[in-house]
C-alpha cells in the first residue's frame, strides 16, 4: 500500500461532475446518479481535465487515465478521499507477489488458508449464544463494540459441512470483522508466488506449507469490500 498526500485544496464531487458533463464524458443523466466517491474516481477518465487550457504538462486529460491503466495492469488499484480546503489523499494498493511474509495459517475442512499477520489482531471463541444479530448480520461483542461476524467460507465461495468455532479479529484500512474459521494451524514464515494467468477475488498469492500443501494467501481487504 502507497499512499500519497497533499494539502492542496482538494477537490469537490460537485465541481468534477459537471466538467465531466460539459466535455460530453457523462450525460447529466449519469452524472446525477454518481456518489461523492464516483464523482472523484473521474479524474482517471479518458480525456477528464479540470484544465480550462491546455499547456506542455496538463490539460490533455491523460495523465490519470494512464497512471489508473498501468495500476491495473499490476492487478492493483487506487482509491481516492479528497476535503475540500485540505487536501487530497491517494491510496495505492498493489497485490502482494514475491515477498516474505508473517501469516496466521487458517483451515476450512481439510484446506489450509492464511492470512497475513500484520491483519491480525486477536483470536476470539466464537459462542452461539454470544452471537447477536444486528440490521439481520450476525455480530459479536467485543469490549463494548460490535463487530460484524463474517464466515470465511462465505467469502471465498467454499462450502462447508464443519460448524466455525473460532473467530479471527481482523482489521484492514478502517474496516474491522471477525473471520469465522474451523480451526487454527498456527504461524508461519512464508514465500508469497503470485497464480499465473489467474486472480481469484479475495487471493493474494499462494505458498506451500511445511507439508507441501498448497496455501492461499487471502488478501483481506478484496474480502471485506465484498460484504461490508
Amino acid at each position: 500500500m502507497i499512499e500519497i498526500q497533499d494539502n492542496g485544496k482538494g477537490m469537490k464531487g460537485e465541481m468534477l461532475r459537471d466538467k465531466a458533463v460539459a466535455k460530453g464524458l457523462l450525460s447529466p443523466e449519469q452524472a446525477g446518479q454518481l456518489s461523492e466517491d464516483e464523482c472523484l474516481q473521474l479524474i482517471f477518465l479518458p480525456g477528464f481535465s479540470t484544465k480550462d487550457q491546455i499547456s506542455d504538462i496538463s490539460g490533455r486529460g491523460v495523465g490519470m487515465d494512464v497512471v489508473k491503466t498501468n495500476i491495473q495492469n499490476l492487478n492493483g488499484r487506487i482509491e481516492i478521499e479528497s476535503e475540500p480546503g485540505k487536501g487530497s489523499k491517494f491510496t495505492v494498493l498493489l497485490p502482494l507477489t514475491l515477498a516474505i511474509l508473517p501469516v496466521l495459517m487458517l483451515k476450512l475442512d481439510e484446506q489450509i488458508y492464511s492470512l497475513p499477520l500484520s491483519c491480525v489482531k486477536e483470536i476470539i471463541p466464537v459462542e452461539k449464544e454470544k452471537i447477536q444479530d444486528v440490521n439481520n448480520k450476525p455480530t459479536l461483542v467485543v469490549r463494548g463494540e460490535v463487530i460484524p461476524l463474517l464466515d470465511l467460507a462465505t467469502l471465498i465461495g467454499k462450502e462447508t459441512k464443519n460448524k466455525n468455532k473460532v473467530g479471527v479479529l481482523a482489521i484492514s484500512g478502517n474496516k474491522k470483522c471477525i473471520l469465522a474459521v474451523d480451526t487454527l494451524v498456527g504461524q508461519d514464515e512464508v514465500m508469497i508466488k503470485p497464480l499465473e494467468g489467474v486472480k481469484p477475488a479475495g487471493v493474494a498469492g499462494a505458498t506451500l506449507s511445511g507439508e507441501g500443501e498448497l496455501v492461499l494467501v487471502l488478501e483481506l481487504r478484496e474480502l471485506l469490500d465484498k460484504m461490508l
